[in-house]
């Protein structure tokens, strides 16, 4: 009885602590009534769009004198299990999930750039130190205009970026080209991942 007891207790600890999706009606409902602060409103609403991956939320002034968003986010673990053949485009369209999911989010904020960050830890074996070691590296960085994102949410209102896409999906596989059309790599470090 006592086991059955703990082994109930358990799992509804693991169930309860699992991060909740969170749906488009959710974030809209966030986002509509959060417009002033953008700093307190992407560090209220980005760790429950992005759960554990969440890593930094900054604004600073871009080379323009602009308002300039920056999102950090990626795995906190050095393992991956993406086939080598398959790791930059699997990141890649991860990283336009992450895009569309944060941008929708901020949309109604006021900046003139957004920019994105994939980073996290790796395996890095040193010329000084033959043993690898665990660094956080960052791998790739887009940067996309906020005009150019108000443009692309003005026309896909009904795109739900928090529905998970299922694979070969013709309207996952068309917005993804858009969007990846429209951002600007300013990194990309795939090359130097090794996959083992």
């Amino acid at each position: 009885m006592k086991l059955v007891l703990n082994l109930l207790v358990t799992a509804v600890l693991f169930l309860g602590c699992q991060p909740k999706e969170i749906t488009k009606q959710e974030v809209t409902s966030l986002r509509d009534g959060n417009q002033t602060n953008l700093l307190s409103f992407a560090n209220l609403v980005l760790p429950k769009i992005l759960g554990q991956e969440f890593k930094r939320f900054e604004t600073e002034i871009d080379k323009d004198q602009k308002h300039e968003v920056q999102i950090t986010y990626g795995s906190n673990s050095a393992l991956t299990f993406n086939d080598a053949s398959e790791y930059r485009k699997t990141n890649t369209e991860y990283h336009s999930l992450v895009l569309l999911r944060t941008s929708y989010a901020l949309a109604l904020h006021h900046f003139h750039r957004f920019s994105l960050s994939l980073s996290k830890p790796f395996f890095i074996q040193g010329e000084k130190n033959p043993d690898a070691e665990i660094q956080e590296a960052e791998i790739f960085r887009t940067t996309i205009s906020k005009p150019d994102l108000d443009h692309f949410w003005e026309n896909h209102p009904q795109f739900d970026p928090y529905r998970a896409p299922k694979l070969g999906e013709k309207e996952w596989e068309n917005v993804t080209g858009e969007i990846q059309k429209l951002w600007k790599v300013e990194l990309d470090e795939f090359s130097r991942v090794k996959v083992e």
